[in-house]
């Protein structure tokens, strides 16, 4: 079976500086990933070049067969910053995708599908809001309506809950794999946040230097109240631990 996102041999140099060097990775369609490693490895400049926001020095991008050379439609990219415009309400930031789509959807139809997923957010009370007006969670969630209102198949996200408290945090990525499971989306997501990690991929990878990746199966994706299991916590630890043993092999080396 062809993978849905497949990465042959990517070489990246960006300033003089090799960040990946032949680099091979496959995604399968509808699962969830999520991409650990240390600080400055190249996870955010990996996510931009699957984007089609930087382009390899050698190798591909593939996406459902073809081949990535500029942003691609069906992808959708969930930033840190989030980058909803100040002077957008809720609802112009998250109709804004439909109405640039060029699809020949009626307005009462974009409308309808708008509010739909407002309300599956618990915004559609909020959709005259500006950003300014809303709580951090609040925005987190305008954002994420955003990047899903057109239907994307594959979601990119970089650390997109790391400036929650843990509370607004735990329910973010509970809608987030609600969302995302319904929708049979796939995702591949960095985050710093082992426990995070460990909630929202189905398998974790972790980035090394020079861009080899490594790939754990994760027993604890999709199970009932997981963060209530010590098991969790024990492959939180284990996740760590494998982590902690790339750095530990890398200052050994040096």
């Amino acid at each position: 079976m062809q993978p849905f996102v497949e990465l042959a041999d990517l070489t990246v140099r960006l300033g003089g500086q090799t960040i990946f060097h032949r680099l091979r990775l496959e995604l399968k369609k509808g699962v969830s990933y999520a991409l650990i490693g240390k600080s400055g490895v190249g996870k955010s400049t990996l996510l931009n070049v699957i984007a089609g926001f930087i382009q390899p020095s050698e190798g591909s991008v593939m996406v459902d067969g073809a081949e990535v050379l500029r942003p691609r439609r069906g992808t959708a990219f969930l930033m840190q910053e989030l980058g909803l415009f100040p002077w957008q309400t809720v609802y112009e930031a998250v109709h804004m995708p439909l109405r640039l789509s060029g699809k020949q959807d009626t307005g009462e139809v974009q409308r309808n599908k708008v509010m739909q997923l407002l309300r599956e957010m618990e915004l559609d009370t909020h959709c005259d809001k500006y950003p300014h007006e809303l709580s951090g969670g609040q925005r987190q969630r305008a954002a994420l309506a955003r990047t899903l209102v057109d239907d994307p198949d594959f979601l990119l996200m970089d650390e997109p809950t790391s400036s929650l408290d843990s509370v607004t945090k735990h329910a973010m990525q509970d809608l987030m794999l609600a969302q995302l499971q319904r929708r049979q989306t796939t995702l591949l997501m960095v985050t710093h946040d082992i426990e995070e990690a460990v909630m929202m991929g189905e398998h974790i990878l972790l980035l090394r230097e020079q861009g080899k990746i490594e790939s754990r199966s994760n027993p604890f994706y999709g199970c009932a109240n997981p963060r209530e299991q010590l098991g969790f916590y024990e492959t939180c630890i284990s996740i760590r631990q494998w982590m902690n043993a790339e750095r530990s092999e890398y200052a050994a080396a040096d």
